[in-house]
């Protein structure tokens, strides 16, 4: 039994095995002599865990740390650690007793302090050796791997790409949620601003969507399609950084990235953003899959921005409706070029979010707003102005709710606070009356800030 159990423990331990990143020399004998060198005496792995990353250690200081060996065998252990590169030596002149001495003292190498860190618990680091480990040491690695894109045949700029949209799908999906308060499709996309300095801020109505109600505190899962380059994944990386879940948005090479340019950031509906004409390259979803329906199964509430309508029709006949609230705020081109298809997905909604422009489009499509949308199956029907907002209710009449005056700079991304903040509140248990007034009063409030990617403020 006792052997038993010792196997036990060892597979346990196997269990919580982790991959490092060794640097290694290229040549293969030398890569045997490297490793068994440095592993040939525990004494030597002792000495460079004594080291912190960027004070020097003299040799006096060593004996005296590590006085149960030998000097011979730390003597020895040094010269090792010098030889495979990991430390470097420098001679300081010390006066004792009034005679000068030649002093040996030693520093890690960027490969030393690399291999400091692989022999030391986390626990026995300071945060700011944890933080430079974890920014400069990649740099290293990455610096050792690049030459080799060109033996690959791969560009260096698709060889950096590659390697940034791999390790922000790693991350991704190490960071998935279990069961979902939100699931918003939408897309990403870099806002340029041209007035009153030029400006870049990360984009998208989805993803501002998605970012605003993680930081109110819904579960959040974002599902779309953006560029498989460093932008796209440094946009994907700040989602993930606010909480979102974007483990279902794919990172693809024909994705285009939609590069948005606003000159009067006061009037959002101007913003011009620049996107190919093929569908291949929307950065929206384009086909759903199981996952996809499981998680919007699993979510108490579907969010559906900017996509195509037909995907969005072929989600929501697959998806179980019970209980859960379904949200719709259609894009302009949505409702003039595919308005048969919009009107399909009505039967599915709890919640249209309308402008008074799309109001418009829809009236002169000849349909009675709210009217037509109720006996389609919508159940609530909110129309966003710049002035406030008009709900309506089936069965109720309408309401127009003021928004407060504030001292606006900035209304893009006001749209995407309105929407997130109105489904925060209703799943909270508001009713459609309240959700609709604060919702009103945050999305004002948010237009107080310089970008487009608004963050949580406090409602009166």
């Amino acid at each position: 039994m006792q052997g038993l159990s010792l196997m036990d423990t060892q597979t346990s331990a196997l269990k919580e095995l982790h991959p490092y990143v060794v640097l290694l020399p290229t040549d293969i004998n030398e890569k045997i002599r490297y490793i068994t060198t440095l592993l040939s005496s525990p004494v030597t792995i002792e000495i460079l865990r004594l080291f912190e990353w960027d004070r020097e250690v003299c040799q006096k200081e060593i004996i005296t740390s590590l006085s149960q060996h030998s000097n011979k065998t730390i003597i020895s252990s040094i010269r090792k650690l010098l030889s495979l590169n990991l430390l470097e030596e420098a001679e300081r002149v010390e006066v004792r007793a009034n005679r000068r001495v030649r002093v040996k003292c030693y520093k890690l190498t960027d490969t030393g302090k690399w291999y400091n860190v692989l022999f030391k618990d986390v626990s026995e680091l300071d945060s700011n050796v944890i933080k430079e480990a974890v920014t400069s040491l990649p740099v290293i690695f990455m610096a050792k791997i690049l030459p080799f894109s060109e033996h690959l045949k791969i560009g260096f700029a698709d060889f950096i790409n590659q390697v940034m949209s791999n390790a922000i799908k790693n991350v991704a999906k190490s960071k998935r949620y279990r069961g979902y308060d939100l699931a918003v499709f939408g897309s990403l996309a870099l806002d340029v601003y041209l007035k009153p300095e030029i400006r870049m801020s990360s984009g998208g109505s989805g993803a501002n969507v998605a970012a605003l109600a993680s930081n109110l505190g819904l579960k959040t899962c974002f599902i779309s399609r953006t560029a498989a380059n460093i932008i796209g994944a440094h946009l994907l990386a700040e989602l993930i950084s606010e909480g979102v879940d974007v483990s279902l948005t794919e990172l693809d090479q024909e994705v285009d990235l939609p590069l948005c340019i606003i000159r009067e950031p006061l009037k959002p509906w101007r913003i011009k953003c620049r996107l190919r004409a093929d569908q291949r390259s929307l950065p929206v979803v384009q086909r759903i899959s199981d996952e996809v329906v499981q998680v919007c199964n699993d979510s108490r509430s579907v969010y559906l921005g900017e996509g195509i309508c037909r995907t969005y029709l072929e989600l929501l006949g697959k998806i179980s409706k019970d209980d859960k609230m379904i949200v719709f705020r259609p894009h302009e081109v949505t409702l003039e070029q595919h308005f048969e298809e919009f009107m399909s997905t009505l039967q599915y909604l709890t919640v249209l979010i309308l402008s008074e422009k799309k109001e418009r489009v829809l009236r002169r499509k000849g349909l009675r707003v709210p009217g037509d949308l109720f006996k389609e199956g919508v159940e609530i029907v909110v129309t966003r102005k710049a002035e406030g907002a008009t709900l309506y209710v089936r069965g109720r009449e309408p309401v127009t709710y003021a928004a407060p005056q504030v001292s606006a700079i900035n209304a893009v991304g006001a749209g995407g606070v309105f929407a997130a903040s109105l489904i925060y509140y209703l799943l909270r248990g508001a009713r459609a009356e309240e959700a609709v007034r604060k919702a009103v009063h945050l999305s004002s409030l948010s237009t107080t800030q310089l970008s487009s990617r608004k963050r949580p403020i406090e409602s009166e």
